[in-house]
């Protein structure tokens, strides 16, 4: 339990998953409201943004995953959850990666790169990758707490899925024949499960 001066990181770690939520949400309608013009299966999640209304609605999706790791961050602040220096490092570090992916638009074409574009590339390589790393190293640290130690196999689960996904997505970069789009939606729903079992637990741990 909190100790009863402490603001509770309870309704933080809610609006978490509702913000996460309502982004998983808006991905999805994008992409079967736009599967005529982007294909989920070989095409970037990005290239929504290069159609009518759809550059909207995929910023609105990062708007609400930046607004996500903000109140994650300050319900951990608040509940006192244990963490290391990389910990913090690699979770801000996603956030910005998710920051230069709504800032610095896509390349139209993988055969037409531009600066804008290889900027939103690396922005999702950092946050496709540190999430997933953040979680796993997180997980190691709850699992010596008696008090957030129930919370460890979950995160890690996640972490694993995360980083499988991420390095799926990663080799179809490299390998033509992988079906990158689809690749990468999968490692994005990953990002979101790792979120809101992070939200989850702070709302377990600290009733």
């Amino acid at each position: 339990m909190t100790p009863r001066s402490a603001v509770s990181p309870v309704p933080l770690a809610t609006s978490t998953l509702v913000l996460v939520a309502v982004a998983q949400v808006i991905v999805a309608g994008l992409t079967f409201g736009y599967a005529g013009n982007v294909d989920p299966v070989r095409d970037p999640v990005s290239d929504y943004a290069w159609h009518r209304g759809g550059r909207l609605l995929f910023a609105l999706a990062l708007l609400l995953l930046i607004v996500a790791a903000a109140t994650l961050a300050a319900a951990a602040h608040q509940a006192a959850l244990p963490r290391t220096p990389l910990v913090t490092t690699l979770f801000v570090l996603w956030a910005a990666g998710l920051l230069v992916v709504l800032l610095f638009r896509s390349n139209l074409t993988a055969a037409d790169p531009t600066v804008s574009g290889e900027i939103h590339r690396a922005g999702g390589a950092v946050l496709f990758a540190s999430l997933p790393l953040a979680a796993w190293t997180l997980s190691a640290r709850l699992r010596t707490d008696p008090r957030w130690a129930p919370a460890a196999p979950a995160l890690r689960r996640g972490a694993v899925a995360g980083v499988v996904t991420a390095a799926a997505f990663g080799v179809a970069q490299v390998v033509g024949w992988l079906p990158a789009g689809l690749l990468e939606r999968v490692a994005l729903l990953a990002e979101f499960v790792i979120v809101a079992t992070a939200a989850t637990s702070l709302r377990r741990a600290v009733r």
